[in-house]
């Protein structure tokens, strides 16, 4: 997998990340600002894994057609998820960071 090369807006750092930390917010090493990691032009940002797609969720099932149910509008429903579609343990990751001066 590449790196995505990119400089920081604020300090003009230059930075890589890796490919998979597209679009994630981050802060700058050198000066501290929060920025966003590029998405490389063409590509979209990767999907975490086990990340089901709009079409997955569409027929799963699991969630009724708000549009077929009789009940007042602009209610608030509660959506109870299965245990076996927990959120995954975080994954450490680690920015290179090139220096230029």
């Amino acid at each position: 997998m590449a790196d995505i090369n990119f400089d920081c807006p604020q300090c003009g750092q230059n930075l890589d990340a890796p490919e998979d930390m597209a679009g994630w917010a981050i802060d700058c090493p050198d000066c501290g600002q929060k920025i966003k990691i590029p998405i490389p032009a063409g590509q979209e940002p990767p999907r975490p894994e086990g990340a089901a797609t709009p079409e997955d969720n569409a027929t799963t099932g699991l969630i009724d057609d708000p549009s077929s149910s009789e009940g007042p509008k602009d209610s608030t429903v509660r959506i109870d998820i299965p245990e076996e579609y927990t959120r995954p343990e975080p994954r450490q990751r680690i920015v290179k960071i090139k220096r230029l001066r």
